[in-house]
């Protein structure tokens, strides 16, 4: 399985396109700008499925054009429909050229297994940073799709609609349990993985605290 990281828009947020190298199956992880670029870049593989791991229009910003162009399900946690059209700030949908997010055609949760071919992933709830955040793992290739949760040294902000400091704090103590050999995509910067940040991030080592 192979995760390719596209950093697209000007916030550098991670759209992840994961496939199988055998059977070119293919899932693209929170697409959030720069549709015409992911689109080449998965044009020769079999798209089965959009996921996002929250509703910020910065991870979710594409799917509509997407959607429309490949003719895939959307997969997204319910909990966060509120967000996906939500400009948050003004002129954020302008700056990133956001076309409009259709809703999600299957709501995920806890437990869930996703199967897409030959891909599959779990699902991880992990609200805080929003409501329906959710991480994506695959426990045979240690991998962990973060998605605005658990950075390289840092955690997700809580303070824009629907976060909460204290659904953070849980969700990242959830993610600690982990292996720590799991290599982490977050939503933003470099990959890093749970040993180190169970080590070093300063918000889960209690360095810092999350503002609740």
């Amino acid at each position: 399985m192979i995760a390719k990281i596209l950093t697209v828009g000007p916030l550098a947020e991670n759209s992840i396109i994961i496939y199988d190298e055998e059977s070119k199956d293919c899932v693209i992880v929170d697409p959030g700008a720069e549709g015409d670029r992911i689109l080449k870049e998965v044009e020769s593989l079999n798209v089965k499925a959009i996921i996002a791991t929250h509703g910020h229009l910065d991870h979710v910003g594409q799917v509509g054009f997407l959607k429309e162009k490949l003719k895939v399900p959307f997969y997204m946690n319910q909990k966060d429909e509120f967000l996906i059209n939500n400009d948050i700030f003004p002129g954020f949908a302008f700056m990133l050229k956001a076309t409009k997010c259709p809703p999600p055609d299957y709501s995920i949760k806890e437990g869930d297994v996703l199967k897409f071919g030959t891909l599959e992933f779990s699902v991880i709830e992990t609200p805080g940073h929003t409501p329906g955040s959710v991480c994506f793992y695959n426990q045979k290739e240690k991998m962990l799709i973060s998605g605005d949760t658990l950075f390289a040294g840092s955690v997700g902000r809580v303070d824009l609609p629907g976060g909460n400091g204290q659904d953070m704090d849980k969700s990242l103590k959830k993610l600690m349990e982990l292996p720590e050999d799991t290599v982490v995509y977050p939503g933003h910067g470099g990959k890093t993985t749970i040993g180190r940040e169970k080590r070093t991030n300063p918000f889960i080592t209690g360095v810092f605290r999350l503002k609740w």
